[in-house]
């Protein structure tokens, strides 16, 4: 295993983090709760194969991922950082800070948290909760009490917002999302870096999209790995502004998997880095070619979101990514989905009247739609 400072923490950790918002479950609907059974000996054998990093949340594995957490740490508690998050969703006073606090702590059944986070941080959760019910004074109170080690966030924003936050001083960590396809916060996480914070990254492996990538996936990039998970992981720990790469992990099989990947990074040279990110730009500008994603399209009466079929087709055409791809169109229509079936397109035009990039994008459907049909 890999070790890194944590930003100005303090803290060596792992370069593989363990997310635990995917534990195994039993039970259905309001009644599921995590499997023990299963996800004790996951932990323990991460714990075994150097893991030191473990993140849970307030809502995670339908509100039982902190007590599971808590009942497979025990033994080696004081070995690991332990992160969890404030829902910042539910926060409507200030009082609720430490009702979410205390009952977290209760969760986990321990004594104090390694790393609290803001949890899904934006413009409005720090605008209507942070600031005005003054919640970074409460957790340093929190930490005066021995509660709360280190002060985090977790985001789902602009760059303006990350620097702004990361400027008052306050914060000693960040999770944010960042992989070979997405890399909205690279500039952003690069600026945390230099200012001592330390960079925690989700999603490295696109919420396991990127470990469905095959030959097509791999042959896009001038990088050995025997799989798109791989190559994925090898990305995000390439970048030295990263500390940890946050996996959530289901199964024994995958914990091993990853750690081996997690240690696999450690041979990525910085040329390779940088052949990954050129292919990546080169890549992105192809996708950007065909639609930008400001979704001002979606005016269709039929309900069809044209930039999730643009989406799942660049997926294929430019990534390479033909399991995502199809599993994407299969869901197209379906309650799993978000947009109607892009068969349904009347050709009305509305949607391409609105696009600032031009495109004719009832032309644009029926091409992508039957080349993702014929998949």
């Amino acid at each position: 295993m890999i070790y890194r400072d944590f930003g100005n923490s303090g803290a060596r950790v792992s370069s593989l983090g363990f997310g635990c918002m995917r534990f195994p479950m039993i039970g259905e609907g309001d009644a599921a709760r995590v499997d023990d059974s299963l996800v004790t000996p996951m932990i323990k054998r991460a714990y075994e194969l150097g893991v030191n990093y473990f993140d849970t949340a307030w809502g995670y594995c339908n509100s039982d991922s902190q007590r599971a957490l808590g009942v497979a740490v025990k033994g080696f508690r004081d070995k690991i950082y332990i992160s969890t998050k404030l829902p910042m969703w539910s926060v409507k006073k200030a009082d609720d800070f430490w009702y979410f606090l205390k009952e977290s702590l209760k969760r986990l059944d321990m004594d104090y948290i390694d790393f609290y986070h803001f949890h899904s941080m934006n413009r409005e959760h720090w605008e209507q909760v942070v600031l005005p019910f003054k919640l970074i004074d409460l957790a340093e109170q929190a930490k005066a009490k021995g509660m709360i080690r280190h002060l985090s966030f977790s985001f789902h924003d602009k760059r303006d917002l990350m620097d702004e936050m990361v400027d008052t001083g306050a914060f000693t960590s960040l999770l944010c999302q960042y992989n070979l396809i997405d890399r909205s916060n690279e500039e952003g996480m690069a600026y945390a870096s230099s200012k001592g914070v330390g960079i925690t990254v989700m999603g490295p492996v696109g919420g396991g999209n990127l470990a469905l990538g095959g030959k097509d996936f791999l042959a896009k990039f001038d990088v050995p790995a025997e799989s798109g998970a791989e190559l994925a992981i090898k990305f995000v720990l390439g970048n030295p502004s990263v500390s940890i790469a946050l996996s959530g992990m289901t199964s024994l099989e995958m914990v091993e998997e990853n750690v081996r990947h997690s240690e696999a990074a450690r041979v990525i040279t910085r040329e390779d880095w940088e052949k990954l990110t050129k292919n990546t730009d080169e890549l992105k500008a192809l996708a950007s070619n065909y639609c930008s994603g400001c979704n001002y399209c979606d005016v269709c009466p039929k309900g069809i979101k044209p930039s999730e079929v643009f989406d799942a087709y660049n997926r294929y055409k430019v990534w390479g990514l033909n399991e995502v791809a199809k599993r994407r169109y299969s869901r197209f229509g379906t309650s799993e989905n978000h947009t109607a079936h892009p068969d349904l397109c009347i050709s009305c035009g509305a949607c391409a009247r609105k696009c600032p990039q031009r495109l004719d994008i009832p032309t644009e459907l029926k091409k992508m739609t039957a080349e993702l049909k014929a998949l």
